[in-house]
C-alpha cells in the first residue's frame, strides 16, 4: 500500500490525522486481508479505501512447500510475476525477497538471469512480499530478511533504501538492522555508498571465483567491476563499518573447484579478518552448470581448513521446489 497516496487521500477527504496512523498500524500488523476487516475504521471510510486503493500490491498465484521452505509465486498489478521464499527453522523465520522482476546480470549459475531484466520492484512491492508471509504466519512474524531473491538489489538502489527504512522502522516492520542481509554480485559504486551509510545491515557478496577470467566467464558483471576493484571497495566497507562481509562461493565442477582456484580464494579471503566465507553447493537449474562432485567438494573444504580460513559450509534447502539460491525464475 502506498501510504503517501493514502495520506493525501485522507487529507483531501477531511479525515482526522490519526486515521493514517490507524491504517498504517493495521497494514503492518498483518492481521487484515482487506480494508473491510479494519473494524476500528468507520465503515464509510473502509468502503472509500477499498474503492480507491489495493491494500497489498501482490497477489498469490501459487505456493509450493517442502520440509523447511515455502516458495510463493506472486502476481503484480501489471501482470508480471515474482517469486519469494520463506525459510522456517523453528527458532527463526526468514523471508527471502526479490528486488527486481528478472535480473540484468546474466550469471551462468542463476535461473533468474535467464529472464533478463523486466523492471525494478517498487518499495511497496518489496515490503508486501514480507507482509504476504506475515499474513500466512499470523500470529507469528518473519524475523529476518535476506535480499537474495530475484534481481540485484543494489541496481534498484532508491527503492531498496525506501524499503529498508520501512523494514527497520518501529512504525513499520520493526526488524533490527542486524537481522537484514543484502547480497550483491559486486556493484562497486553501491558497495561504497552502502559503506558510507554506516548501517548494521549485513552485506553478502556473490563471489564464486577469485580468478578474474573465471569470474568473468560465469559472472559478466566482473568485466565492469574487476576483482581488484571489488576487493578495494570491500576493504573500504569494513574500514568504515567494522563489520564482516560474507562471501558466497558455490563450487562448480572443473570451473572454480581446482587447486588453483582454492589458492586464489585463500589469498583473497585470509588477509582481512572481517572477510568470512560461505561455501555452498551449486543448485541445479535448466541449462546450468554442474555442481562439484563430492570428492572435489571435500578436498576444497579440507584445503580451506588447512589454510585457516574463516568459513562455514552451508547446506541447501528447498531444491525440491526450486526455491534454493539461484533457482528462482518466472516465465513471463
Amino acid at each position: 500500500m502506498d501510504l503517501t497516496k493514502v495520506s493525501q487521500f485522507l487529507t483531501e477527504n477531511n479525515q482526522p490525522s490519526f486515521r493514517l496512523k490507524q491504517i498504517q498500524k493495521n497494514y503492518f500488523s498483518s492481521r487484515y486481508s482487506s480494508f473491510a476487516d479494519m473494524t476500528d475504521l468507520p465503515k464509510d471510510l473502509r468502503d472509500q479505501l477499498s474503492q480507491n486503493f489495493s491494500l497489498y500490491s501482490v497477489k498469490v498465484d501459487k505456493i509450493l512447500k517442502d520440509n523447511f521452505t515455502q516458495k510463493a509465486r506472486l502476481s503484480l498489478a501489471d501482470g508480471h510475476q515474482i517469486e519469494t521464499v520463506l525459510m522456517n527453522y523453528d527458532d527463526w523465520l526468514t523471508a527471502c525477497v526479490s528486488s527486481q522482476v528478472g535480473c540484468p546480470l546474466g550469471c551462468k549459475f542463476c535461473a533468474t538471469g535467464q529472464m533478463g531484466l523486466i523492471r525494478d520492484l517498487t518499495s511497496e512491492e518489496i515490503i508486501d512480499q514480507i507482509l504476504f508471509w506475515n499474513l500466512q504466519l499470523y500470529p507469528k512474524y518473519v524475523g529476518r530478511i535476506v535480499f537474495m531473491g530475484m534481481g540485484e538489489a543494489f541496481l534498484n538502489w532508491d527503492n531498496l533504501l525506501l524499503s529498508l527504512k520501512t523494514i527497520n522502522s518501529k512504525a513499520g516492520l520493526n526488524i533490527g538492522a542486524r537481522k537484514i542481509s543484502i547480497s550483491t554480485a559486486g556493484v562497486v559504486p553501491r558497495i561504497k555508498e552502502f559503506a558510507d551509510l554506516k548501517t548494521e545491515i549485513n552485506l553478502a557478496v556473490s563471489l564464486h571465483s577469485a580468478d578474474q577470467k573465471t569470474r568473468e566467464s560465469i559472472m559478466p558483471i566482473a568485466r565492469t567491476y574487476p576483482l581488484d576493484e571489488l576487493q578495494k571497495a570491500l576493504v573500504y566497507y569494513v574500514s568504515q563499518t567494522n563489520r564482516q562481509v560474507f562471501f558466497e562461493y558455490a563450487l562448480i565442477k572443473d570451473i572454480n573447484d581446482t587447486p588453483k582456484h582454492l589458492k586464489l580464494l585463500i589469498d583473497f579471503i585470509r588477509p582481512n579478518h572481517l572477510f568470512y566465507l560461505n561455501i555452498i553447493p551449486l543448485n541445479p537449474i535448466k541449462n546450468g552448470l554442474t555442481p562439484s562432485p563430492q570428492t572435489a567438494f571435500n578436498n576444497f573444504v579440507n584445503g580451506l581448513k588447512k589454510a585457516g580460513v574463516d568459513f562455514s559450509v552451508r547446506h541447501s534447502q528447498g531444491q525440491s521446489i526450486n526455491s534454493a539460491c539461484g533457482q528462482l525464475i518466472v516465465q513471463q
